[in-house]
This record gives structure tokens, sequence and C-alpha cells, in this order.
């Protein structure tokens, strides 16, 4: 049985959203895994979505075109979105400034360093139960 029941990625990177569905499908992490390349038709999906069908779980890339991770963030901020899920960054940034901006933000839980690997799913696994 999956531990979460949906998750959402947020990634323009298609090889990445690739290789982690793969990982978490071998991980059984989420029975439901939705994958958006654009951050827009990822806030539209949440936007709409009944509040039960909500990801527990929103793992955002910060550099993305059209609208980057902490414009999305910045959209949610106001929404039932922020409250629901759990967002976690995932990113190959090396940039301090980013890692310090995810802690600052109390609707991030967290900053995951690219690729994501079976031990990072089992990390935030462990701590929904401890939480």
């Amino acid at each position: 049985m999956a531990i979460f029941k949906n998750i959402c990625i947020i990634d323009d990177d298609e090889l990445f959203l690739l290789v982690s569905k793969s990982i978490m499908e071998d991980e059984d992490f989420a029975e439901n895994i939705h994958n958006f390349e654009d951050a827009k038709e990822a806030l539209n999906y949440l936007n709409t979505v009944a509040a039960k069908e909500l990801p527990e779980i929103l793992f955002l890339d910060i550099n993305m075109p059209m609208m980057d991770g902490w414009e999305f963030m910045d959209a949610i901020q106001d929404s039932k979105i922020v409250n629901e899920i759990k967002i976690y960054i995932t990113s190959s940034s090396i940039n301090p400034m980013d890692l310090e901006k995810a802690e600052r933000n109390p609707s991030i839980k967290g900053f995951v360093s690219k690729p994501l690997e079976p031990n990072k799913l089992k990390k935030i696994a462990y701590d929904r139960f401890k939480n």
C-alpha cells in the first residue's frame, strides 16, 4: 500500500519527471502521481480539484520558464493550497539564497536537492509519520 494517496511534481525537466515518477512507483510512495511541466497549469489544476483530492506532497522546482517556483509560491499564499499541502522545493540550485529563501518560508517543508532518490523519499515519509 502506498504511503501517500496523491502527490504532485512541478518541474519543466521531462527526464527528472520520468525518473522521479519511476522511483516513486518502485518505492510505492504514492497511489497517484500528478506531473506538471508548467507551474501555471499545475496552479489551475490545484485551484479546481476537490479538497479531498489535493496532493499531500508537492515537489516544486525553482527554475522554470513562464512561472518559476517562487512565483508559484507567491500565487498560492492566500489559497487553500498552502495550508493543505506539504511543499518541498526540488532543485539542483547551489545558490545559498535559494536555500535560505526556502527555509524562511513557513509554507515550504523542506529543500530537496536533485535528483530525487529513495533515501530522500523515505525521509519525507518518515517526517510525515513523525509529525
